[in-house]
């Protein structure tokens, strides 16, 4: 095997597993982070190492992991205001995932669901829908299913394969039990989920990137109740760490704060040569290497190929299909929540310990009929969520004149973070030429570069299925009123996300398409490996390559197709 040098823009999910097959495959690898290093002795590359990112409810309203929205904004409009000639209605904080070592899994809640076989031939299956630019997978569920496996030995997942339905397992089959049990339930999913079953639903344990028992040098997770959104001190969650510290330990180079500004070319096009950057001091450098890898998530990934423009690719690198920025793909959540009477400790768990998978769809008849759609398709339901202090401190300030007693009264007598657990539906997005990125006209950012332009609205199929799901979610609510013996619903509700605001798509962090694989170069950015068609050896690593969005977390899904693209350039297969 020969050896060749490969450059990794970006360390998170994607980028880390790239890094880290390749770094033990021999090759040199120097791994490229905008962001900082939170993580002290992680260059030891000995699994030693600690984090200054924990569990401070303030970090987050300072930019703590993200970027600074004053100094790298984004914009946003939506299909109606582009087509008015709008250049943008919205500057800032547009889905920014962390910019550090670890990219977003330094705060995610480590939720691990497969794909379904049927996301991967939503064309073949259930046909065309007018609007959306609906398409097959150039791979099949069982081709990734071996790397699903590796990835979930390798983070550490938690589950119960027992316990998990039989639809679930046709559509995701497993051979193996999970690596680990699940953790303790948390007491306000086992209410959610015991009304569910009282409606003839399927909770189960969520499959989640968390040791419930000690693991590879890691302790097991003590429930502390700060995971969705925080880092974890005791680093009992699995993610981006579980993979660098080997990468390094088998020679990769990672340099942190290393703004990568563009992906160098040759001269006739047909390769990447590299990459130049500014490194943390402001300085301008390059570096060369036979493989480059862009695992920069969706949104950053395309804007980087299009600020890489060349002679011979004059879109940007990637574009000859005109698909690239194009079918960009957030997750539409619905939310249900019940408030009971009695203190349910909703966040004193790892995030939601319990999942239902029956409104996945696809849903068809009455329902998708009187919309004018052949078939409805929602996603996985994260059961028994809560809310912290701070949280409901915030919620509590947007209420006119809610300050000073008004407020203390409102947080010692409603005190949701006590009574309120909630259901969120995970809701498929549908890819649409017509949502994209591209690079703002006018904004830069504070190196003086153009911005990323989000232009996204929702499809009908997203609104009639987020309006179809969320009278299923409020019944599970109600199901819990007198349903226990020691805790009663007082109130419970259910709507669909706002389009236009949060809690709508602008929220969910989960970030797809604008690069998507595909068979053929004139309907694709990448082959079904994640090489770009045009340049024989730049690759994408990052959600930026999905077709579709599926109803699930997408973590699992990048890191997957990331190793699997690792063994493609090592010559090897799983």
């Amino acid at each position: 095997m020969s050896r060749r040098s490969v450059i990794v823009v970006g360390s998170g999910a994607g980028g880390s597993a790239a890094a880290w097959r390749l770094a033990r495959a021999g090759h040199p690898v120097l791994i490229l982070e905008k962001g900082r290093n939170l993580f002290g002795g992680l260059l030891a590359g000995d699994g030693g190492f600690g984090t200054r990112f924990s569990n401070d409810e303030v970090k987050a309203g300072r930019f703590f992991e993200n970027q600074d929205p004053l100094l790298e904004p984004r914009t946003l409009r939506s299909q109606r205001q582009a087509a008015r000639g709008l250049d943008r209605s919205f500057v800032g904080d547009v889905n920014d995932l962390p910019s550090t070592v670890g990219g977003g899994t330094v705060h995610w809640d480590g939720k691990t669901p497969r794909f379904w076989r049927q996301d991967f031939e939503g064309l073949s299956l259930h046909g065309p829908i007018e609007g959306a630019n609906v398409a097959d997978w150039p791979l099949t569920y069982d081709e990734l299913a071996p790397y699903y496996e590796r990835v979930e030995r390798r983070i550490g997942v938690q589950g119960d394969r027992g316990r998990m339905p039989d639809r679930t397992l046709a559509q995701a089959p497993r051979r193996r039990q999970f690596p680990m049990p699940p953790n303790p339930p948390s007491y306000a999913g086992k209410l959610l989920a015991a009304s569910a079953a009282s409606l003839g639903y399927h909770a189960y344990p969520f499959p989640m990137a968390v040791n419930s028992r000690p693991r590879d040098g890691r302790p097991a997770c003590n429930s502390c109740g700060f995971c969705s959104g925080f880092g974890c001190p005791i680093q009992a969650r699995g993610g981006a760490l579980s993979f660098l510290p080997g990468a390094i330990a088998a020679g990769a180079e990672l340099r942190d704060r290393c703004f990568v500004e563009r992906v160098d070319v040759s001269r006739d096009g047909r390769r990447a040569t590299g990459v130049s950057y500014v490194d943390g001091r402001g300085r301008r450098r390059r570096e060369r290497a036979d493989v480059v890898i862009v695992a920069a998530s969706a949104i950053e990934t395309a804007r980087l190929l299009l600020l890489s423009s060349h002679h011979e690719h004059p879109r940007g690198l990637g574009n000859r299909s005109g698909q690239l920025g194009r079918n960009l793909m957030f997750h539409h959540f619905t939310f249900g929540a019940a408030v009971f009477a009695d203190d349910v400790h909703a966040w004193m768990c790892p995030s939601t310990t319990f999942t239902i998978d029956d409104f996945v769809g696809p849903e068809t008849g009455a329902a998708a009929s009187a919309v004018g759609l052949p078939y409805l398709k929602g996603g996985i339901c994260e059961v028994g969520a809560g809310v912290t202090l701070l949280q409901e401190a915030q919620i509590y300030a947007a209420v006119p004149n809610s300050f000073g007693v008004q407020h203390k009264d409102l947080m010692r007598t409603v005190a949701l973070r006590k009574h309120l657990a909630a259901i969120q539906l995970v809701g498929e997005d549908l890819p649409q030429l017509a949502n994209r990125v591209d690079l703002d006209p006018r904004i830069k950012d504070f190196q003086g570069l153009p911005v990323p332009r989000i232009t996204h609205s929702p499809h009908r199929f997203e609104l009639a299925a987020s309006a179809f799901y969320a009278p299923k979610l409020a019944a599970i609510c109600e199901a819990a009123t007198g349903s226990m013996s020691t805790a009663s619903a007082r109130a419970s509700l259910a709507s669909p996300a706002p389009a236009n605001r949060v809690p709508g798509p602008y929220s969910t962090a989960h970030i797809m398409g604008t690069a998507r694989m595909g068979r053929h170069a004139g309907r694709s950015v990448c082959d079904r490996f994640g090489r770009v068609h045009e340049l024989d050896n730049l690759f994408l690593a990052d959600g930026s390559v999905f077709v579709s969005s599926g109803g699930f977390n997408p973590t699992l899904t990048i890191m997957a197709l990331a190793l699997r693209q690792a063994d493609h350039i090592a010559g090897r297969r799983a």
